[in-house]
């Protein structure tokens, strides 16, 4: 895991260039490996994960890149959860010819609990550099699932980011605690779906409704989803893209 990599829903036999390009860029865990309950996305479009260095430092701006090097030369969706987000509007502020269309989950462009977030970033550097511990699930689980999310998707879930280390993502929180594109949101003319889950325990929900609220073309979503909304069987992506009024893009629209 030291070196970035694609994670690509393509299957071979299948013409990708039927199906419009969308970039996921994930959490702060960094994988692309957590779209995995989204089964319709990878029908319907050509699919396209990228995952973060897990090694060493990284800035908004360089993860932007790994995005824009999957959306040229023709542009697509952008597709982002959590840390994620403001990497897609990073790169959104970058290559706004690129990005047909944004979906942001559960994210943020300035992250409002500053006292806790300063702390995280200052002990971030100090975590070690090896998995956490299989025993603290249950804890952290707390925080990312809702109730009624079956025991199968919560260990699929983290199985699926067992191997990232405590250090990468201490290194991520400096990131989150520097972050602040509030001023440069009305400037982003993108046709954008924000989703926001009320019981979010991680991102607090009033920072997506800030994102809605400041983005010239947003469409707002709110369902009671949890911070990891994507495993929810109620959080249909390709359903939310194909309903907007942006439909444009859409695989039913072409």
């Amino acid at each position: 895991m030291n070196q970035p990599s694609l994670i690509s829903s393509t299957d071979p036999h299948h013409h990708s260039k039927t199906r419009p390009r969308l970039v996921y860029l994930p959490g702060i865990d960094g994988t692309g490996r957590l779209l995995h309950r989204q089964f319709r996305l990878h029908e319907e479009y050509d699919v396209r994960c990228v995952s973060y260095p897990q090694d060493r430092p990284n800035t908004y701006e360089e993860l932007a890149k790994l995005g824009e090097a999957q959306l040229e030369p023709n542009g697509g969706i952008v597709l982002a959860e959590s840390f994620g987000g403001a990497v897609a509007l990073t790169l959104a502020l970058r290559r706004p010819d690129l990005v047909k269309r944004l979906v942001l989950v559960n994210t943020f462009a300035w992250f409002p609990r500053r006292p806790l977030i300063n702390l995280i970033s200052i002990l971030g550097p100090f975590l070690p550099r090896r998995p956490a511990v299989s025993w603290t699930r249950g804890i952290r689980g707390l925080f990312f699932f809702p109730p009624g999310i079956p025991q199968a998707f919560q260990d699929e879930w983290w199985d699926l980011t067992s191997d990232v280390p405590m250090w990468a993502y201490g290194m991520r929180f400096g990131l989150i605690a520097d972050i602040d594109l509030r001023r440069e949101l009305p400037s982003i003319r993108i046709p954008t779906i924000v989703f926001v889950s009320p019981n979010d325990r991680v991102v607090p929900p009033p920072a997506g409704r800030l994102l809605a609220k400041l983005l010239p073309d947003a469409r707002l979503i709110e369902r009671r989803a949890g911070h990891a909304a994507m495993i929810h069987p109620e959080v249909d992506i390709a359903e939310m893209l194909a309903s907007s009024p942006e439909s444009a893009f859409a695989p039913d629209a072409r």
